[in-house]
């Protein structure tokens, strides 16, 4: 019985530890699905610009600054620098494609509400670069915008409506990139523009110029998919029904303790103070002590409580113990077998 009991705890255990290890595993992969990787990345543009002449004139250099005022008439072109650059984290396969766009739009002075004349130029076509790295940049350098050709189709306009005109250029671009570490590409379309005024005689251009810097970070959090929850549960459910049942299994396999040793234990229990246990063999010898047995335990008690004479108790082996006093002339004693309660 014993050892089938113990062959029992060693499958529940190897089962139990097998589940668990299972466990660990399926909890290790799911730590790794749920890393968080982040790939930050910074844009930044920006437009600069001079003025060209059609002629000197009072002015000594041909090219004029930005921040002026500006007679329409002695404009030729404006010169236009455009810079770019898109900073990341982490080094990408990307794609940046570019091209700039410009609208006309002329509205009537005394109704502004709607235009009466728009138009679309495109002063670039796309242009795309491909690559692979942490620094994608763009620099387009002397575009030229021909103020010239513009300011004549407001002069044609003039014959029919107090025009008062725009030109919107936008330099157009679009960024994709393909992170390892990602599955979520990184994209980002972004437009910077100045407006010129096109319909006055003197011109102060405010430029609207879309220099801004974007710091963005994508974030990517693999989840987990269903049959591995299931899988995970599953495992759990059965950890626990082993569980229950080798605790169920220890219950129901545990040894019972006997009538006899129940009543060993009690007296050991509740009569410590009277009693010493001891260690080895004994054996009483009738020749040289003198033997009396005692019927039950409760006598002698009643025998250490005269003679003020500890109890020694001996465990015979396992289905007999002895209790015994000792002194100079007697032995008192008390053997409980087991057979005593069959």
């Amino acid at each position: 019985m014993r050892l089938k009991r113990k062959f029992g705890i060693a499958i529940y255990v190897i089962l139990i530890t097998f589940l668990v290890s299972i466990l660990i595993v399926e909890i290790s992969f799911t730590n790794k699905k749920l890393n968080v990787n982040q790939v930050a990345y910074n844009e930044k543009s920006d437009i600069s610009y001079k003025v060209l002449l059609k002629d000197k004139f009072i002015y000594d250099d041909p090219y004029l600054g930005e921040g002026n005022s500006y007679i329409a008439s002695l404009i030729d072109k404006f010169i236009v620098d455009y810079k770019y650059m898109n900073t990341l984290s982490d080094s990408v396969n990307y794609t940046l494609r570019y091209n700039i766009k410009a609208r006309l739009s002329v509205y009537d002075s005394n109704n502004d509400s709607k235009p009466v004349y728009t138009k679309d130029y495109v002063l670039l076509e796309d242009q795309t670069i491909e690559d692979k790295g942490r620094v994608a940049q763009i620099e387009i350098k002397d575009q030229e915008i021909n103020y010239e050709e513009y300011n004549r189709i407001i002069n044609e306009l003039k014959r029919e409506v107090i025009p008062n005109a725009t030109l919107v250029i936008n330099f157009n671009t679009y960024f994709k990139g393909k992170s390892d570490i990602l599955e979520e590409d990184i994209v980002s379309n972004k437009t910077s523009s100045f407006t010129i005024p096109v319909s006055q005689r003197t011109i102060n251009v405010d430029l609207q110029k879309n220099n801004s810097s974007v710091n963005k970070t994508l974030t990517d959090t693999k989840s987990i998919n269903k049959p591995i929850l299931c899988l995970i549960g599953g495992t759990i459910l059965f950890l626990l029904v082993a569980v229950v049942n080798f605790i169920l299994y220890m219950i129901r396999t545990a040894r019972k303790k006997s009538a006899y040793e129940q009543k060993v234990n009690k007296i050991l229990r509740e009569f410590d103070r009277a009693i010493t246990e001891a260690r080895g063999k004994v054996k009483l010898d009738k020749r040289k002590d003198n033997l009396i047995e005692v019927k039950d335990f409760m006598e002698l008690l009643d025998v250490h409580d005269n003679l003020n004479i500890p109890i020694i108790y001996y465990r015979l082996n396992s289905t007999a113990s002895l209790f015994m006093i000792r002194d100079d002339k007697q032995v008192y004693y008390n053997i409980i077998r087991s057979d005593d309660f069959d």
